[in-house]
C-alpha cells in the first residue's frame, strides 16, 4: 500500500479495521455505521488525495470529511449517545482543520497532517468506547420526534 509509509499510519489502519470488526460484532446500528463511514472516508480520501500538490487544500477530502461529519450528526441527532457526540466534534476538529490549512498556506504541512493522525486517533477511541458497555449508559434510545 503506497500510503501507509509510518508505523503510525499502519497502527492507525490496523485500528481502524479492528474498530470496524468489533462494530459488527458487538456494535448496534449507529456504531456499525459511524465505523463503515470512518472506513470509506478513509478510503475515498486516499483515492481522491491530490499527491501531485500535497502543500494545496485538499477540497475533494474536505468534501469527503464534511459527508462524513453529516452522517455522524445524524446518528447523534437520531440516538444521543455520548460517544457519538465525541466523534461528530472531532470530526467537525478535521474539517475546521482542511479549511484552516486551505485558506492559510502559511501553515505547515506537517502541523495539518500531524493535526489530522491526532483527530483520527480520538475518532478512533470514541468509537472504541461506542464498542464498550460504557458507551450506552444511560442512553436515551431513538429520538421519536
Amino acid at each position: 500500500m503506497e500510503w501507509l509509509h509510518t508505523p503510525l499510519q499502519i497502527g492507525l489502519t490496523l485500528a481502524m479495521v479492528l474498530c470496524l470488526a468489533l462494530a459488527f460484532w458487538k456494535g448496534g446500528r449507529a456504531l456499525r455505521l459511524a465505523a463503515v463511514g470512518m472506513v470509506l472516508g478513509s478510503v475515498l480520501s486516499a483515492l481522491v488525495q491530490d499527491r501531485t500538490r500535497p502543500e494545496a487544500g485538499q477540497w475533494i477530502i474536505m468534501v469527503v470529511d464534511a459527508g462524513y461529519l453529516a452522517l455522524l450528526v445524524a446518528l447523534v441527532w437520531r440516538t444521543l449517545k455520548g460517544w457519538l457526540i465525541w466523534a461528530a466534534a472531532l470530526q467537525l476538529a478535521q474539517a475546521i482543520t482542511h479549511v484552516t490549512f486551505a485558506l492559510n498556506p502559511e501553515i505547515f504541512g506537517r502541523a495539518y497532517i500531524s493535526t489530522s493522525y491526532v483527530l483520527f486517533a480520538g475518532l478512533l477511541v470514541a468509537l472504541f468506547w461506542g464498542l464498550s458497555a460504557r458507551g450506552d449508559r444511560n442512553d436515551p434510545g431513538p429520538r421519536t420526534h
